[in-house]
């Protein structure tokens, strides 16, 4: 069901998101980047720090070699054993520690190697690459990873120029950093978990946050929503200073609105005051015999007619724009019924009422009256001894079917029969805008009316309204 204009959103306002979805997709967005950002830095720092001890210790050999190495007077590399590293691994075989004195030509190739015997029948890997950084910086240990003899190591590349050489010999450290990798990769799992961790309850926490954050909002909502259902006069109550200004500016348009609609019902009113004392005495003067008071009679009654007519659909749009109109069903339509019963008791007329209690419409009861009230009296007119009404609420509205036992009305004769002042019947007393005015509010109220077949034989009326909040 359509609702009213004013009834729900303004026309030109579209849904577009969520608040707390933006607010939630945008702090968790920002909190996975940081947060990755963070597992990289960290990463990376603790490789850099596993590196920096490592290095200390190719340093730290690196400075014995230099100590042990010297040359004759003809230039050849002399090599003082008992100064060599006493760490136990070197003498063994593939242990993990690894020292070399490397002799290389002008091109940077290897021509003699003397070795640690832990290298057993390997020998050191050293691209021509890798001896030129060091040679160009002469006393400098140039550290980097290199494959080993069945590990990846770090190894210390250091030139160091002796004298009576034109070349200067390369020293060699290398050591096994598998324990260093595992440790490295231990820290990355063991990062990943902790993270996983601070991001969800990052993630938990914004979404407290946001919900307690936009508390006030569904505050300001709820209390709407009882100002639309009657329930509630303004918006009352402490809010944030955020809120504060929007809350003022709501009940001031909901007071404004109230009395443009006390405005517009006072002008009706006056205009319904001041038509009537002129049309009254046009039908004193038209009560002659003659053919003008016959025709001023029947201007008089039109005019009258119609006067009534879009007063009476002036004052319902003024109260369809009031907030907080509710009207009780079940009681207006069992009254109405009572009435009828009275005026047809010619006809042993019985209407029967099946109305839920929770049916409560969103408007005036003036409006209700007028809207039951039309359709139970043409269902009374036409109908044979029986009339039955039915209210039911769903989630799009009230609905109220009107049946009666009468001769029905053929299909292509329903749409005229809801046209203003068409009579299908003359036999009948009436002006024939019953009907019409129930269609006319109907529309007023974003409800519609239909005329269908009724399974008691006559017309069954089906009629649409908002429903008030419960």
């Amino acid at each position: 069901m359509t609702e009213a204009p004013g009834a729900g959103e303004t026309e030109g306002a579209r849904t577009r998101g969520s608040i707390a979805r933006r607010m939630l997709v945008t702090a968790a967005v920002w909190s996975v980047v940081v947060l990755v950002a963070a597992g990289l830095s960290l990463q990376t720092i603790y490789r850099a720090e596993t590196d920096r001890q490592l290095d200390v210790s190719i340093n730290d050999t690196m400075r014995t070699l230099a100590n042990a190495v010297d040359s004759t007077d003809s230039g050849e590399p002399k090599i003082d054993d008992t100064k060599l590293p006493k760490d136990e691994r070197f003498g063994l075989e593939l242990q993990g520690r690894y020292w070399a004195y490397l002799i290389v030509d002008a091109r940077n190739h290897i021509v003699f190697v003397n070795k640690s015997p832990s290298f057993a029948d390997t020998g050191p890997e050293a691209t021509p690459e890798m001896i030129a950084a060091a040679r160009a910086r002469p006393g400098v240990t140039a550290h980097l990873d290199a494959p080993g003899p069945n590990e990846q190591l770090r190894i210390g590349l250091q030139a160091v120029q002796l004298p009576y050489r034109s070349l200067p010999i390369i020293l060699y450290v290398g050591v096994d950093r598998t324990m260093a990798n595992e440790a490295t990769g231990r820290f990355a799992l063991t990062l990943v978990i902790a993270l996983g961790v601070l991001a969800l309850g990052l993630v938990v926490g914004i979404v407290v946050l946001i919900r307690y954050g936009l508390r006030p909002l569904h505050e300001v909502e709820d209390k709407l929503h009882d100002v639309r259902g009657g329930r509630r006069d303004t918006l009352d109550g402490e809010y944030p200073r955020e809120l504060l200004p929007l809350v003022k500016e709501i009940n001031t348009l909901i007071n404004h609105n109230r009395k443009v609609v006390d405005r517009a019902r006072t002008h009706v009113g006056n205009l319904a005051h001041a038509l009537k004392t002129p049309l009254a005495v046009l039908m004193n003067e038209s009560r002659g015999g003659d053919r003008m008071s016959e025709t001023v009679r029947r201007q008089t009654e039109a005019m009258t007619s119609n006067v009534n007519h879009y007063l009476k659909r002036a004052q319902a749009a003024a109260q369809a724009e009031v907030l907080g109109a509710r009207t009780e069903i079940k009681e207006p339509i069992e009254g109405i019924s009572r009435m009828l019963e009275r005026l047809h008791r010619d006809k042993n007329l019985t209407v029967d009422v099946d109305a839920d209690p929770s049916a409560v419409f969103r408007g005036e009861k003036g409006d209700l009256d007028e809207l039951v009230g039309n359709l139970l009296d043409n269902a009374a007119k036409w109908c044979k001894s029986r009339v039955k009404v039915k209210v039911t609420r769903s989630d799009d509205g009230i609905e109220i079917i009107v049946d009666d036992d009468g001769p029905g009305l053929l299909a292509e004769h329903r749409a005229k029969a809801l046209e203003r002042g068409k009579r299908l019947d003359e036999s009948e007393p009436g002006t024939g805008l019953g009907l019409s005015i129930v269609t006319e509010l109907a529309d007023i109220y974003g409800g519609q009316l239909h005329l269908e077949d009724s399974p008691m034989g006559g017309l069954r009326a089906r009629l649409n309204l908002p429903a008030a909040p419960l």
